[in-house]
């Protein structure tokens, strides 16, 4: 049904084996430092596994292996074979999804931003990024069943949905599962933001940047139409009512929801982007700023939520989560009891771990107040974990730890982001040798199915600074715009930076250990439930 769950294909039912590995042997824990200083948004701390021959060799090298192992080019709806696909299950036989598809678009557009104009590999890079968005384009232009989306936003003449249907078959010719997903459509209009913006300033302009820029934009303004909703009765802190992120366009929000969806950052800049683009793509002179309010809204309540499902001993949060504040039952604690995609709803698992991400990359980009505060404890845990047994804790609301989660991915890819920005009260050596740690054992795992593989290349770009070094242009665009933080966020909002490589290693002992054999990946995901 496309009107409720399961939207989302399951999750990989069980681990890979645990393979031999020497585990560092296990340090008295140290006393309490005091909290260093924030880092500057775009700089942080970088793993030894980063260190090339030259910048950007690692997340390049990832990129390459995801385009040429997971996508293909299709035929576009003019009958040119333009439109590159990202293919789920590491092949053919498991067809697109919108989140692969998204992982790819974003992993093109920041490299795209990242690179320098003079970089050898960024006219490839570019152009790979314009063929993703195609993808992308046509998935949109194919999603022609109930998608739950009463009102079309994007194309010249508004006639296209512009969140597509989750899932397609291999070629892009007809759809195989309906509704879209939030984690996949944010991923890919960050992906087309940031391609517009890396290429703006080239003269000329390439002859699509035109299409692009407005199609994201009118997808910036469907997903807030789309994949938010109103508190009926509670208020955000600019007097809006509280916008909460939904699981799909056609199910979830207050009475169920996923931490692991909710991007601040991203949100951040589509208000931006928004602000900024408004003039030559918006429906009318004030829409941008008549929904700047309602953006601030949905980032202060998805900061929220994330702080409500947050275990606080651990920093870990679960697969699933029904809020608080739901409609039935205002005021009444939180709890995992719901879910989708085949994963627990109380287990730290397939969906939970991209968590750490999500609300890092606002930390990076923004300099964050609240999402590096969500980080902190999280960062403890798996300081601890990597430095004794590899054991996350369970407790709190947090029935169960997906197993060898270290091995994994989805799991390590995007929990060593947790890592990246300096916690208080962790010992900055401490830290750095997790870091360390996990970078080697990333750098071990291969680019072969679509979850595992893409958190692996986001998570190299992530570490090794591409991710980070975005965050320049990203900013760039509020300095335009001028729109302030959301309320509660204090002086987090960084000063004015321009375009930067990514940032140099902060110097830090790296007694990361020898790197083990990279086991082989989770099962494909089964077909979803009809």
């Amino acid at each position: 049904s496309p009107r409720g769950p399961p939207s989302r294909p399951p999750r990989p039912p069980s681990p890979p084996p645990t393979p031999p590995s020497p585990s560092p042997s296990p340090s008295p824990s140290p006393s309490p430092t005091p909290s260093p200083s924030p880092l500057p948004p775009g700089t942080h701390l970088i793993p030894a596994s980063c260190a090339g021959a030259s910048p950007h060799d690692g997340a390049l090298a990832r990129y390459t292996d995801f385009v040429a192992t997971l996508t293909t080019l299709e035929l576009y709806v003019d009958g040119s074979r333009t439109a590159r696909v990202v293919h789920s299950a590491g092949g053919a036989a498991g067809g697109v999804v919108s989140e692969g598809q998204g992982y790819g678009l974003f992993l093109a557009g920041t490299l795209a931003a990242a690179l320098p104009a003079e970089h050898a590999a960024r006219v490839t890079v570019v152009a790979e990024a314009y063929e993703l968005f195609r993808g992308w384009r046509l998935m949109c232009e194919r999603t022609v069943s109930d998608s739950c989306q009463e009102s079309h936003f994007c194309g010249e003449d508004e006639s296209h949905e512009c969140l597509p249907s989750w899932k397609f078959d291999d070629a892009v010719t007809q759809e195989v599962g309906t509704g879209s997903a939030p984690d996949g459509d944010e991923d890919a209009i960050l992906g087309m933001l940031l391609l517009v913006l890396a290429t703006q300033s080239e003269a000329p302009r390439p002859p699509w940047w035109g299409e692009v820029a407005q199609w994201a934009y009118q997808s910036c303004r469907a997903f807030l139409q789309h994949l938010s909703v109103d508190h009926p009765t509670l208020l955000s802190s600019n007097g809006r009512p509280l916008r909460m992120l939904k699981l799909g366009s056609c199910w979830g929000g207050w009475d169920c929801n996923n931490p692991s969806y909710h991007a601040p950052g991203h949100y951040r800049a589509f208000r931006d982007y928004m602000l900024s683009f408004a003039a030559s793509y918006g429906a009318t002179a004030s829409e941008a700023a008549d929904l700047a309010p309602v953006w601030d809204s949905l980032v202060e309540t998805s900061h929220a939520l994330l702080r409500e499902a947050q275990c606080d001993a651990s920093g870990l949060v679960p697969n699933w989560w029904v809020p608080a504040d739901g409609n039935d039952d205002v005021g009444a604690p939180g709890t995992p009891g719901c879910g989708g995609s085949g994963t627990e709803p109380a287990e730290f698992g397939a969906e939970a771990s991209r968590t750490a991400w999500r609300v890092g990359v606002d930390a990076l980009w923004y300099g964050s107040a609240e999402a590096a505060s969500f980080l902190r404890p999280m960062a403890a845990e798996v300081e601890e974990a990597v430095r004794t047994d590899y054991q996350l804790s369970s407790g709190c609301w947090i029935s169960s730890v997906l197993s060898d989660w270290q091995w994994i991915g989805f799991m390590a890819g995007p929990v060593t982001t947790s890592l990246l920005v300096p916690a208080g009260g962790l010992d900055p050596s401490l830290q750095q040798a997790a870091l360390d740690d996990l970078g080697v054992k990333i750098q071990g795992m291969p680019v072969n199915d679509y979850y595992s593989g893409s958190w692996v290349a986001i998570a190299t770009a992530t570490m090794c600074g591409e991710v980070a070094a975005t965050g320049a242009v990203l900013r760039s665009l509020g300095e335009v715009a001028a729109p302030g933080p959301p309320p509660g966020e204090g002086d987090a909002s960084p000063p004015p930076a321009s375009s930067s490589p990514p940032p140099s290693p902060a110097p830090a002992p790296s007694p990361s250990p020898s790197p083990s054999p990279s086991p082989s990946p989770p099962p494909p995901p089964p077909p979803p439930p009809s």
